[in-house]
């Protein structure tokens, strides 16, 4: 799988032991990119990949810290998007699609 290779890369993960986490933020990636986008398209992968990768990314570095909003430790602060996918994914992705009812 290219996208799980490229993840691996950027991370620098050379084992196999990660494989299956990874896929797990993969298909979860997949999830909230289609809910975002509401579209009926089931392989984000194919259409955009760069905005998996992204969305992986982020999210195996949030590992651990899932609950949080914002963390501090001495000088070193930061800020969690707290819902949905982030702000850095949703600039590589088209505009969602306005469902009428």
């Amino acid at each position: 799988m290219e996208i799980l290779d490229d993840v691996k890369t950027l991370l620098g993960i050379g084992d196999t032991l990660q494989d299956n986490i990874i896929n797990i933020y993969i298909r979860k990636a997949n999830m909230a990119i289609i809910n975002w986008l509401k579209t009926d398209e089931t392989d984000m992968a194919t259409l955009h990949p760069d905005a998996i990768i992204n969305e992986v990314i982020i999210n195996m570095n949030k590992r651990g810290n899932e609950g949080l909003s914002s963390f501090g430790e001495g000088a070193v602060s930061g800020t969690y998007d707290s819902v949905g996918i982030s702000e850095s994914t949703k600039g590589l992705l088209p505009y969602p699609r306005i469902r009428l009812r």
